[in-house]
């Protein structure tokens, strides 16, 4: 069974301990570049909510208002044993939505289909900014592409420090958004 947990911090590392680059990273560094993923991930929520946090955020309609283009598909996408609940094509400007993914992760972790894509669409709407402001969570950190005895050649990046930065993105402006709608119920 795919398991889709909702992206805290603890499901986060998980993604760290799974990255095919893993077994490159030096151990001493795997907290490290963990907590510093993390808080690329979270002051960029905490920038981006200061701007445009006011009210309960709507990603949809944001993205929209962005000029994204939003296409929702009526599948569950499954790929070898992941899961794809969103895509973002940066050059494209355009996220498709798998709303049938989307909806088994709502009931797996108890939200409504427009919470869980209001968390989905953060995540991705971090990539965007990865792509065109902050530059890439992945490449703060580099690995040998090959490594025999001491000698290292070619260096690259580790991609899941990239989708830990977007869960804490994704993490942070879901919370407000929760706090603000609870005040308003009050």
């Amino acid at each position: 069974m795919i398991h889709y947990p909702f992206p805290n911090k603890e499901n986060s590392m998980q993604d760290l301990l799974n990255d095919y680059v893993y077994p490159k990273v030096e151990p001493d560094k795997v907290e490290e570049i963990f907590e510093d993923a993390w808080s690329v991930g979270l002051e960029a929520a905490q920038s981006f909510l200061q701007e445009h946090g006011d009210a309960p955020l709507r990603m949809q309609q944001f993205l929209r208002e962005q000029g994204f283009r939003i296409q929702v598909k009526d599948m569950d996408y499954v790929l070898g044993n992941r899961r794809y609940f969103c895509e973002y094509f940066s050059r494209q400007k355009l996220i498709k939505i798998y709303s049938q993914s989307v909806q088994l992760w709502c009931r797996e972790n108890g939200y409504d289909y427009d919470d869980g894509c209001n968390l989905i669409l953060c995540h991705e709407y971090f990539h965007h900014l990865e792509w065109h402001e902050l530059g890439m969570t992945s490449r703060r950190y580099q690995v040998p592409i090959l490594k025999i005895g001491r000698i290292r050649l070619g260096k690259t990046g580790v991609p899941s420090l990239s989708e830990i930065a977007a869960n804490a993105f994704a993490q942070e402006c879901f919370a407000n958004t929760w706090a603000k709608r609870n005040d308003t119920l009050k």
